[in-house]
C-alpha cells in the first residue's frame, strides 16, 4: 500500500494548505487491471480542525473492503479571517475528487465508483458539495469541468445538515461561516441529481441532532433520490467507526452501531453492481 500526502492548492483563506492524503493498495499479478472504488473522506471537526479520529482509522477500514482511499483535510475556521469560510472547504474537495480522477489509471481507480464520506461538519461538506460540484461556474473558478467533480454517491455519518437545526448552537459562528447562507441549509441543495446518499445518525446524539438526519432523508425522497437512512436509537456524537479502533471510553464503543461501515460497503456495491 502506499501512503502519501498531496498538498492541494491554496485556498486563499487562513494560512493552513488543504492535503490529500492517500492510501493506495497495489493489485495482486493475478489482479493485474482490476479497478476498485474509491472514496474520499472528509473528518469531522465542527469547520474548526480535521478529527484523526474519523481519518485514517475510516480510511483504512474502507481499505479493507477493497477501496482506494483518500483523506481530505480541509480548509478550516481561522478566527482572523474577515472573510467567511464557506466555499473554501468544498473548493479542497473539488480538488481532492479531481486528484483521484486524475491518479485513476496509477491508482487501479473505477472512475464511475467514486464516493465521498462526511462526518459531521464534513458530512456538511459532501451535502453542500454535491451540488456545488454540479455549477459550471463553481468548476470554472477553480479551472475544472463538473466531470472532473464528480461523484457517484456519498455517505454522511451523523451529518450537519442545516446550520439552524441544533449546530452551529453560537448564531455568530454560523454567520462567520456562511454569511449568504448559500450553503447553510443542504436539504436545499437536493435535486433529482443529487448523488444516491447512504446517512446515519443516533436518536439520541446531543450535539447534532438526528432531525439534520431526518430533514435530508425527507429531501431525498421528495426528490426521488436513492438513499438509506439508519437511525440507530442510541449513541453519542462523533462515533466514527463505534469500535476499540476509534473508541475513546465505553460511550464511543458500541457493535451495533458499528454495524454501519458493512451496510454503507455493501449498499455502495448494490448500487454500482
Amino acid at each position: 500500500m502506499h501512503i502519501e500526502t498531496i498538498e492541494l492548492p491554496a485556498s486563499g483563506y487562513g494560512t493552513s494548505s488543504p492535503t490529500l492524503t492517500t492510501y493506495i493498495q497495489d493489485n495482486l499479478a493475478s489482479q493485474e487491471d482490476r479497478l476498485r472504488p474509491a472514496v474520499v473522506i472528509c473528518p469531522g471537526g465542527a469547520y474548526r480542525m480535521c478529527s484523526d479520529r474519523e481519518a485514517e482509522p475510516i480510511a483504512l477500514a474502507w481499505v479493507a473492503r477493497g477501496f482506494q482511499t483518500v483523506v481530505l483535510d480541509y480548509t478550516v475556521f481561522d478566527e482572523d479571517e474577515a472573510s467567511p469560510l464557506l466555499p473554501h472547504p468544498q473548493r479542497d474537495l473539488a480538488h481532492a475528487v479531481a486528484t483521484v480522477r486524475a491518479h485513476a489509471g496509477a491508482w487501479h481507480v473505477d472512475p464511475e465508483r467514486i464516493a465521498m464520506l462526511g462526518c459531521s461538519a464534513g458530512g456538511h461538506l459532501c451535502a453542500s458539495y454535491s451540488r456545488v460540484m454540479r455549477d459550471p461556474a463553481f468548476a470554472a473558478e477553480l479551472g475544472l469541468s463538473c466531470d472532473d467533480m464528480a461523484v457517484s454517491a456519498q455517505v454522511l455519518c451523523y451529518p450537519v445538515i442545516d446550520f439552524t437545526c441544533g449546530w452551529p448552537s453560537d448564531a455568530a459562528y454560523a454567520h462567520r461561516l456562511d454569511p449568504t447562507e448559500a450553503l447553510a441549509h443542504a436539504q436545499d441543495l437536493v435535486d433529482a441529481a443529487t448523488p444516491r446518499t447512504f446517512l446515519w445518525h443516533t436518536a439520541t446524539d446531543a450535539t447534532v441532532p438526528v432531525a439534520n438526519a431526518y430533514r435530508y432523508a425527507e429531501a431525498l425522497a421528495s426528490h426521488g433520490v436513492d438513499h438509506e437512512c439508519h437511525v440507530f436509537h442510541r449513541g453519542r456524537h462523533g462515533l466514527s467507526l463505534a469500535t476499540a479502533q476509534t473508541g475513546e471510553d465505553d460511550l464511543h464503543r458500541d457493535a451495533h452501531i458499528a454495524a454501519w461501515l458493512d451496510l454503507a460497503a455493501e449498499w455502495l456495491e448494490e448500487g454500482w453492481a
